[in-house]
């Protein structure tokens, strides 16, 4: 059966749109910050950055330059404490070494090579909500330096990316998609079957602020939904059961649909091998929006060949990016998208609006916002 590996697949966000629940193009304006925190359920840190020993004044902030408009809006909020801004990693080294702040992709600002030059370095803010390559740190996993990311701000457009793969393996877009290309007109879908997903049910393995926008669209969709989180069981009302991490193997086998929304840590890589899909019914979905390092491939490409899973969606892909002659790309009911989900209109809008809150608080000694628990990885 053909894959769905056509630009035309986007097309199904504007679905998926339609059950937001709340609008991102309704964000909170630049000045209300209290709003875009309530909005998008970011976490505020609950002592202030200027308790942390070592916390200063920063002398300088250094940030990367190939964001599109991070540098104004960082100069912007800091005000007259100058900021660097580097156009490649080299100066990024070389700028940090006289900086407090770095500001970047988190395969420059967690670098080696950062982290030897940035002795004065006390704060790391990264623009992406995965923070898998500075946890492998040792001196970042130590405490050393707060660290805070980007948890929840993309939440909204991953969460309808899912919804509309969900869609795409459920009503059958992977095979009428590619029927366009030669103008086929059929209803015979071969094995796959049309499934409805009112009254079904769903388990977001990981209810973070990806999972929880993804668990509201789909109750909104009429689907009973359950999860798992590794914190506590503290339930939503549009989410019917939550447990805790132990136990994933109880919950999977009553899933007609499974959400990986779980970061990359040392307790969630590979942890989606074959026991665990042995342990979902053979006519489940797995949709991995979270991280690809969490699934173990050539387990998941097993299971979808021996029919021991009705299909995949994949935002996330061990490796990544998906050599052309992966056997992923050929296994049967597969939706592929680039790790794409994040990317939206909005562009990076609201990162910009978040970390320049951050850089306000920062210099002022108030409490952050999306500080890093390096201790569980996120």
């Amino acid at each position: 059966m053909p894959n769905l590996r056509l630009p035309s697949l986007l097309a199904l966000a504007v679905v998926a749109a339609a059950l937001s629940i709340g609008s991102v193009q309704a964000a909170a304006a630049p000045d209300d910050i209290q709003a875009l925190i309530d909005q998008y359920g970011l976490r505020v840190a609950p002592t202030p950055a200027s308790a942390r020993d070592g916390w200063r004044r920063p002398p300088r902030i250094v940030v990367d330059a190939g964001i599109t408009g991070l540098v104004a809006a960082v100069r912007q909020a800091a005000g007259d404490v100058p900021v660097d801004a580097a156009t490649t990693s080299e100066e990024f080294t070389r700028l940090v070494a006289q900086a407090d702040v770095a500001i970047g992709r988190s395969a420059t600002a967690c670098s080696d090579s950062t982290l030897a030059a940035g002795q004065s370095l006390r704060w790391i803010q990264v623009v992406t909500a995965g923070v898998e390559r500075c946890i492998d740190q040792p001196a970042i996993a130590s405490g050393r330096y707060l660290l805070t990311n980007m948890r929840a701000v993309s939440a909204p457009m991953i969460a309808e990316h899912t919804i509309g793969m969900m869609l795409a393996l459920t009503r059958g877009f992977t095979v009428s998609i590619p029927r366009q290309a030669t103008g086929t007109w059929s209803n015979d879908f071969g094995t796959q079957k049309l499934v409805t997903l009112q009254g079904k049910t769903l388990l977001v393995v990981g209810l973070g602020g990806i999972g929880s926008e993804i668990a509201k669209r789909a109750h909104a969709l009429g689907m009973r939904v359950i999860a798992t989180r590794g914190s506590s069981r503290e339930r939503p009302p549009y989410v019917e059961y939550v447990g805790l991490s132990e136990e994933l193997p109880q919950l999977l086998g009553q899933a007609d649909v499974v959400i990986n929304a779980l970061p990359l840590t040392s307790a969630t890589r590979a942890l989606f091998d074959a026991k665990v899909f042995a342990r979902m019914q053979p006519s489940a979905y797995f949709l991995n929006t979270g991280r690809g390092g969490t699934v173990v491939t050539h387990d998941l490409v097993a299971a979808l060949k021996a029919g021991r899973l009705a299909g995949a969606g994949l935002d996330v892909t061990d490796p990544e990016p998906l050599p052309q002659d992966h056997p992923l790309w050929r296994a049967p009911n597969v939706v592929i998208t680039p790790h794409n989900s994040n990317i939206s209109d909005l562009g990076i809008e609201l990162q910009r609006r978040v970390i320049a809150e951050n850089v306000r608080r920062y210099i002022a000694g108030e409490a952050m916002l999306s500080v890093v628990d390096v201790t569980r990885g996120y």
